[in-house]
């Protein structure tokens, strides 16, 4: 953990020792009552939190804010929804990278239960932008949005965004031809599962004035093209 995070009320109560966070800061950090550490609120603060009292079944905790955690970076993911298990890993990474929100839809080539699993019913989709805040140092995590169709997460976006779809189509374009010299505020992504985006789904990408591009020959992993994806689109628009 590069930065434990805490609800802000969670404050007022014990850390409690099996909490996976106390677990790390006994058996990695290897701190001691009147010890701190690298802390932060939840969509707040970074700071540093004291370790000022062990109870019965826990820590009490302080928190001492000192500054804000770098803004998330102007990329909105558009994402077909995969399986749960690789959605999750997708959200760790996407949050863990700064992206500031993420759209997932079912699509005409996927399996519709996708959206209908554990993950996003139970808010479990949280826990893993949080994991990544936590790998990438930070307190903010994207917003993230699910949607029925590719047509209802299009929905909205910033005007002026540049707008790239990678696509398994071998007549278009790859990602190194394009010309990106334009001056974007923000960038839109769109992923499509690994069977692809189906012809219906490319006529709304194109009348939606997407990009649509190809990172290569090979069909890659949708978390790979997706961490791919996002970090040549953010070099390529100046945002890293």
């Amino acid at each position: 953990m590069n930065l434990i995070l805490f609800e802000e009320e969670e404050f007022n109560t014990d850390l409690l020792f099996n909490d996976p966070r106390a677990v790390h800061i006994r058996d990695i950090l290897h701190l001691k009552e009147g010890d701190d550490f690298a802390a932060g609120i939840i969509g707040g603060l970074r700071g540093r939190a004291k370790l000022i009292f062990r109870g019965s079944s826990g820590w009490k905790v302080a928190f001492t804010a000192l500054e804000e955690s770098p803004p998330l970076l102007p990329l909105i993911l558009i994402l077909g929804c995969p399986r749960p298990p690789v959605a999750k890993r997708i959200l760790k990474d996407m949050s863990t990278m700064g992206l500031r929100e993420i759209r997932v839809c079912s699509t005409d080539l996927n399996e519709k239960s996708y959206l209908g699993s554990k993950l996003w019913r139970e808010g479990l989709w949280r826990e893993a932008l949080i994991d990544g805040a936590v790998q990438g140092g930070s307190t903010l995590i994207p917003t993230v949005h699910t949607g029925s169709s590719l047509e209802h997460v299009l929905e909205n976006l910033p005007p002026g965004a540049g707008k790239i779809a990678f696509d398994n189509d071998e007549e278009i374009r790859s990602y190194s031809r394009w010309n990106s010299s334009a001056d974007y505020s923000s960038a839109v992504l769109a992923i499509g599962p690994e069977r692809g985006w189906s012809h219906r789904e490319r006529d709304i990408l194109d009348s939606r004035e997407f990009f649509r591009l190809h990172l290569g020959k090979r069909i890659l992993r949708t978390e790979t093209a997706c961490s791919a994806g996002a970090a040549l689109l953010l070099e390529s628009l100046g945002f890293f």
